[in-house]
């Protein structure tokens, strides 16, 4: 069974409840991390390296809303690590120009037998997937104040990259090249928590999060019980792009008119990644959005289809670490259960929220 967390009550409390009950596990992240970059500074720099990570993480802290600096502080002592491992292990995607390929997509209207709207997501990861995977928790959140959220991520990470709020906007993070970035932005999956707590409609916590100064490019996937949309971001702008026909997919690069004068280059591919390089090309990204739409167009789907959806060997890859499907008006999530990636070969354990 998927592993829960229920953290409740003002910041601090979060916080400490959080690196209380997970602090082996965010130190062995940690350790994850030094070892990868000891091996790609040949066994010499690791701890310089990290010093200097942590050096330029430090950079986004004044642009982090305050209740998150302050829940940031006690996940660290509580776990008993540095302040600059916990910031750290919440803005690497940020610092690496958000390297996961991934792919994601909403169905509505006619495509489903209601209309009400379902979504599902991959989160592809090139390095850490070992980890990733095992680790994997779902954090129960109920701030002191604004909407309750449920977060699928791992231990020590505050924000939002896979979630749901408990008004029933689900929201899937995935990267975008971008050549409009910024060190001086609130750090991409906290912009988004943030979003998703004060937010109770689609609509709502998309202006949430163009509120906001941002760092890198995403597409964000929001999808409430009877709409979707993706928002296509960089770090000072934003566009809107609806589903056609009740179908919506999105992967790794940018769609919309609005935004094609700031795609940046895909960067090269990372020492010691599972995956191979044509995959960090906007090819596959295409290719990938363009399978969704083949696998989805002229259908009547449900959750179980998009999980089969997801799974097909044209979207996952060796990286996929999590996937998951929302049916936001039931307030129900399913998240796949393989041991390794793609995780979605494995079963889906289906988990209902705020009954």
């Amino acid at each position: 069974m998927l592993r829960r967390l229920e953290i409740w009550g003002e910041p601090e409390a979060r916080g400490r409840r959080h690196g209380q009950a997970l602090g082996a596990d965010i130190r062995r992240l940690r350790r994850e991390v030094l070892t990868y970059l000891a091996r790609i500074s040949l066994y010499a720099g690791a701890l310089p390296l990290y010093g200097l990570l942590q050096w330029l993480a430090r950079g986004f802290w004044p642009y982090i809303p305050p209740h998150l600096r302050q829940e940031m502080v006690a996940l660290a002592a509580g776990a008993e690590v540095s302040l600059g491992s916990i910031l750290l292990l919440n803005v690497v995607d940020d610092l690496a120009n958000n390297s996961p390929r991934c792919s994601a997509l909403a169905v509505g209207d006619s495509h489903t037998s209601r209309g009400d709207y379902v979504m599902g997501r991959n989160l592809d990861y090139p390095v850490f997937t070992e980890p990733l995977t095992e680790l994997q928790t779902l954090f129960l959140i109920e701030p002191h104040q604004g909407q309750r959220l449920a977060s699928l991520g791992w231990p020590g990470y505050v924000g939002v990259c896979t979630g749901v709020n408990a008004a029933g906007v689900a929201l899937a993070q995935l990267s975008a090249m971008s050549r409009d970035r910024s060190l001086k932005g609130t750090p991409a999956a906290l912009r988004f928590r943030a979003a998703l707590e004060d937010g109770d409609t689609v609509n709502a916590v998309a202006a949430g999060v163009l509120s906001m100064p941002g760092t890198i490019g995403n597409n964000l996937l929001l999808c409430g019980p009877r709409e979707a949309l993706v928002l296509e971001i960089s770090a000072r702008q934003g566009a809107v792009r609806q589903p056609e026909n009740g179908l919506l997919t999105t992967t790794n690069h940018y769609q919309s008119p609005a935004m094609q004068e700031l795609k940046g280059r895909f960067p090269p591919r990372p020492p010691y990644s599972v995956l191979a390089a044509y995959q960090f090309t906007e090819a596959y990204s295409q290719g990938r959005n363009q399978r969704l739409q083949e696998l989805a167009s002229g259908r009547c789907l449900g959750p179980a289809d998009l999980q089969k959806i997801l799974a097909d060997p044209a979207v996952a890859n060796a990286g996929t670490a999590v996937c998951t499907v929302f049916h936001p008006a039931e307030r129900l999530m399913w998240v796949a259960r393989g041991k390794t990636p793609p995780v979605n070969q494995g079963p889906f354990e289906s988990i209902k929220l705020w009954d």
